[in-house]
């Protein structure tokens, strides 16, 4: 991956949004743009140059691999970079609204009143934007794919082996510390999220934390799983049954199915994210349970398991319009408390004709 075009990409943002610096603090940005683990550190940005800022713990890691000048994490180095680059009378520092804590915030406002006492004549102004990498991020490239393919390869194997593991008498957690140490064996940096791993009426919640109910013939078993490899996520769900599978469950969950099928049907470049949702209801309303949909119908997936956008017909991503290289989810779910509830997960690839599904279409 190209971080010199990444970089590009942001400096041509500040220009076109006639900004002089930006302030990158967040860890998943960080990794984003240079490639490094950091717990702590800066990244600053102007429209011609970039200088990476850390405390001691990473200097010398960061001086060999950063793909930009190092220099230690000081309040005078920031100083001195904001007062260098950028227009002459009047300065735009801009920070991430969405990711920069406010009490780095406020540090950052201290600054920015020493330096309005140092320069008489220049005006520095604190410019919050909304993630000014989003747009960025949204689109993959070819080694980002790749990782993903990968990561969702790993999730698949450990679905097959946890679906062999499964008997009675195992708990939930038993069941989700299998896959863990599985994924962890065979190449997962770490889990996307904490499994969910769902016994019968605990199909119902959609976010169920695991338990020490333990299994029993003819149960439900809600699966949804995703690892870490090479720095980027996977995320699926599928159901599976220990022997005859209840009725309203497996109702649910051929419904689910199918609303799934509706919506991958116009996953293509140009379509409304909102759309896509609206197809999906429309199925579960012919069947006359789309009050049991309660969440959106899934979320793009990168370095975190969920990014931008959220795919629902109201929110505020509706009006997003599909675009080759975008990895999304499409996680139709039904769920009723007094039965059980259902799930069916996949992530897509969109390609210039339609999409690629990362998963075996069981």
């Amino acid at each position: 991956m190209s971080f010199v075009r990444r970089m590009e990409r942001i400096q041509k943002y500040l220009d076109e949004n006639k900004l002089d610096v930006l302030l990158i603090d967040d860890h998943i940005s960080l990794l984003y743009l240079t490639g490094l683990y950091l717990s702590a550190g800066i990244l600053l940005i102007s429209k011609q140059h970039s200088c990476l800022l850390v405390d001691g713990r990473y200097l010398a890691v960061a001086k060999s691999k950063s793909p930009y000048p190092v220099m230690p994490l000081d309040e005078e180095v920031v100083l001195e970079f904001f007062d260098e680059h950028g227009a002459n009378l009047s300065k735009k520092i801009a920070f991430n609204s969405q990711k920069t804590s406010y009490k780095s915030y406020l540090k950052l406002v201290r600054l920015i009143d020493r330096l309005k006492e140092q320069k008489k004549v220049i005006d520095f102004k604190l410019v919050p934007v909304d993630d000014p990498l989003k747009d960025l991020m949204l689109i993959k490239d070819a080694d980002e794919i790749a990782a993903m393919k990968k990561a969702a390869d790993l999730t698949w194997r450990a679905f097959e082996h946890i679906c062999l593991f499964l008997k009675e008498g195992l708990t939930e957690r038993d069941v989700a510390i299998e896959f863990e140490l599985f994924c962890k064996k065979n190449g997962a940096k770490a889990l996307s999220f904490q499994p969910i791993i769902a016994f019968n009426k605990n199909t119902a919640f959609p976010h169920h934390n695991v338990s020490d109910t333990k299994l029993q013939k003819n149960d439900a078993v809600l699966i949804d799983v995703g690892v870490v490899v090479d720095d980027y996520c996977s995320d699926m769900t599928r159901m599976v049954f220990l022997g005859e599978p209840p009725t309203d469950i497996e109702k649910l969950y051929s419904i689910v199915k199918k609303a799934q099928n509706k919506a991958l049907s116009v996953c293509k470049p140009g379509a409304r994210i909102g759309d896509l949702d609206k197809m999906a209801r429309e199925v579960m309303a012919q069947e006359g349970v789309e009050k049991l949909f309660i969440h959106s119908l899934g979320h793009g997936v990168g370095m975190q398991v969920h990014e931008y956008p959220r795919i629902k017909w109201d929110g505020e991503d509706k009006d997003l319009q599909l675009k080759p290289g975008m990895v999304i989810t499409i996680e139709p779910g039904l769920y009723d408390p007094e039965v059980g509830g259902a799930r069916y997960e996949d992530m897509v690839l969109i390609t210039q004709e339609g999409y690629e599904n990362f998963f075996s279409s069981v």
